[in-house]
């Protein structure tokens, strides 16, 4: 593995950055923007849950949600590269809109199952990643050695969408309705999209590209890291599901939003020292270390799950081994992006998390309805052992094609 040192400033590395001209503004209307992709997948569960009593059913639902977000955002992000950001934020929320819109009015009126399938990747595909459209700003706006400290307040923004969401979507779905608290998360991310959308002076130079270019492929030296964010994708996907179940059959539902609080609280946090420190390790073996690490430190869920206090202790731990995981995975897309593909580059990290959620979720929901919550929570540690592993084997494999 190769050693690179990074320039770290401390905890000013973050106000020099939010300073460079117009940080702030694209900051807060990505955080607003991040909504429907950070908690759609938490209103499905809740809302399907709540029509037809099985978790399974709403990892099933929530596969095709998540696997039309993984399709779609490195298209939508690919345009945004040769089009620019503005005019493809405004046209994907339109159809995610509408869509969003079409699943509701499917499930509030029992229509047959399949519709709920064909609707919900019909929603998730229509869901941009609005996150690689902020990132893709950082790359233009920071100079390489502020990267670690802006993409680090990127995961730390992501958290605060996690942070808040969860516990406001499932209040708003026990208080009111799970289709109020879905429709309430939409409203907040098309406010933030229009927002990020108006802001055309940080975006990135559309970059026209020969007319002859086939599928849209990720560049080769990425593909490792995104393969291993498809199994750090099935680690979320098995929390929200086990922590659903969890707080069931504990009669205290309430206690899911809090969990996953904690966990992106711990995520925050560990992203705040992240950014803010200067790294020996590359961002690649940053991955595969600290990968490592949190797969240690989720053997314990399972253990833990018998206590509230212990069980939210060892999230907490979990939060901080994950961050770093998920700082250097877009550090590593950013300095392999090719020129006039960073946002598209920026999206696979994404659009893999997205695609290992589903797999996490039905994996978890099956074992949570088989045999509960211990058996459930043991995914995460095996995702994350995975995650660790095919980021190992794909950056020797990376290393012997650089001699050749």
């Amino acid at each position: 593995m190769s050693v690179a040192a990074e320039t770290g400033q401390g905890l000013r590395a973050y106000g020099q950055v939010l300073r460079l001209p117009g940080a702030r503004s694209f900051v807060a209307a990505g955080i607003l923007a991040r909504f429907p992709r950070a908690t759609l997948s938490l209103g499905i569960i809740l809302l399907v849950s709540a029509a037809t009593g099985s978790f399974a059913s709403a990892g099933l639902v929530v596969a095709p949600l998540v696997g039309g977000m993984a399709i779609a955002a490195p298209l939508w992000s690919s345009r945004m590269d040769r089009h620019g950001q503005s005019r493809v934020i405004l046209a994907s929320l339109g159809c995610l809109v509408l869509a969003a819109s079409g699943f509701l009015a499917l499930v509030l009126t029992g229509a047959p199952f399949w519709t709920w399938l064909v609707a919900a990747f019909i929603t998730g595909a229509s869901t941009p990643d609005l996150t690689s459209a902020v990132r893709a700003r950082w790359t233009v706006l920071a100079p390489p050695s502020q990267r670690n400290a802006a993409l680090a307040l990127e995961t730390i923004a992501d958290q605060m969408v996690f942070i808040a969401g969860p516990p406001a979507i499932t209040a708003v779905a026990a208080a009111i309705d799970p289709a109020v608290a879905m429709l309430g998360s939409l409203g907040l991310g098309v406010i933030g999209g229009v927002w990020l959308a108006a802001q055309r002076g940080t975006q990135p130079a559309p970059a026209p590209r020969d007319p002859r270019r086939g599928l849209v492929l990720p560049p080769a030296e990425v593909v490792p890291i995104a393969i291993a964010c498809v199994a750090l994708g099935g680690v979320f996907g098995s929390f929200d599901v086990s922590l659903v179940g969890w707080a069931e059959l504990r009669e205290r539902p309430w206690l899911a939003g809090p969990a996953f609080s904690a966990l992106a609280v711990a995520i925050a946090i560990g992203s705040v020292i992240t950014g803010a420190r200067a790294w020996k390790l590359s961002a690649a073996a940053r991955f595969i270390v600290f990968a490592t690490l949190a797969g240690v430190v989720a053997v314990g869920l399972p253990f833990a799950q018998g206590s509230v206090a212990v069980l939210f202790g060892v999230i907490l731990l979990l939060g901080l081994a994950v961050s770093p995981v998920m700082v250097s995975g877009i550090l590593v897309a950013s300095a392999r992006a090719p020129e006039g593909r960073v946002t598209e580059t920026l999206a696979y990290p994404t659009a893999a998390m997205s695609l290992g959620v589903p797999i996490g979720g039905v994996i978890a929901g099956a074992a949570l309805d088989a045999t509960g919550p211990a058996a459930a929570l043991v995914t995460i540690a095996v995702s994350l052992a995975m995650a660790a592993a095919i980021a190992a084997t794909g950056e020797g494999l990376l290393r012997v094609a650089r001699r050749r």
